[in-house]
């Protein structure tokens, strides 16, 4: 009579099944995410399941484990698989509070506690899960000023309609996708807006900017909104970005500064003209009389 050997414990099965499918949850909602645009409140939800389903494989194995503990049972090598794979993707949440940990809980920041940049079309793009355009003073005004103290309003000694391309140009050479912008009035009394979406290079997660250009035919100030559109802290994201975008403008403001001579030779053409005003007046009237 043929001995029919013992099969494994189900639960060990089911431990292995939980965990292949957890890590294809969480694959797929960061590459979701990542690449196809799946709005972020989604793939957080997704990667929460994936998170659930991983501890309960990880249950399961243990379960596995007691029973082929006590029968000798066959199935040590499904518990294993189960419990590394699903311990490895419990460790992502772990790592990741680990991290936030060592930068403020900001996820808003502005050059402007007053009266910050507003999101006007960024409004429409965001999903009802994600944080609310409305600055919070009260929450993020003081741990800012003291984390990132060099997050200043930005003065530049040109028109304002100067500095508004100025600081366009610059938006379009970081690869930020603009998504409004409108050039300063001084008609209508209007300072110049830009409005643009950014991501970050590993994760891709979602920054929104909004700069505003105000000023006079001599100077000008620029302003600036860096805010996460998902998520209480960025890991120091939005601190960066904005370090980078005040660079890239004082990068093109000195690539268009006028040079010395430049400054003469336009200060002499000025002198000229100012000094051959009168005598040009004196030359047209006779012209104008034999008309």
């Amino acid at each position: 009579m043929l001995a029919i050997p013992e099969r494994e414990p189900s639960a060990a099965r089911w431990a292995t099944r939980a965990a292949l499918f957890a890590f294809g949850i969480i694959v797929a909602a960061a590459f979701l995410f990542r690449l196809f645009g799946l709005p972020t409140p989604v793939a957080f939800n997704l990667f929460l399941v994936g998170m659930g389903i991983a501890v309960f494989s990880i249950a399961s194995a243990v379960a596995a484990a007691i029973v082929i503990w006590r029968t000798g049972r066959p199935g040590t090598a499904r518990v294993l698989f189960a419990v590394c794979l699903s311990g490895a993707l419990l460790c992502i949440p772990v790592l990741y509070t680990m991290w936030v940990r060592e930068y403020p809980l900001l996820n808003d920041l502005t050059t402007d506690f007053d009266d910050p940049p507003a999101f006007s079309t960024i409004a429409k793009l965001r999903s009802p899960g994600d944080n609310r355009v409305a600055y919070d003073r009260k929450r993020l005004a003081d741990a800012q000023a003291r984390a990132y103290p060099f997050i200043r309003p930005m003065r530049i000694e040109r028109p304002a309609d100067e500095a508004y391309a100025l600081v366009a140009d610059a938006v379009k050479r970081l690869k930020m996708e603009i998504v409004r912008e409108g050039a300063p009035d001084a008609e209508a009394g209007t300072p110049g807006e830009i409005e643009a979406v950014d991501r970050t290079l590993v994760m891709g997660w979602y920054e929104d900017l909004s700069l505003r250009v105000t000023g006079n035919d001599e100077s000008s100030r620029v302003d600036i909104r860096s805010a996460s559109r998902f998520g209480r802290a960025d890991m120091g994201h939005n601190a960066e970005g904005i370090r980078e975008l005040l660079k890239e403008i004082q990068a093109r403001v000195d690539a268009t500064m006028p040079t010395a001579q430049d400054a003469r030779e336009k200060g002499q053409r000025a002198k000229r003209e100012k000094a051959a005003g009168p005598k040009s007046e004196t030359r047209r009237k006779p012209r104008a009389r034999e008309q």
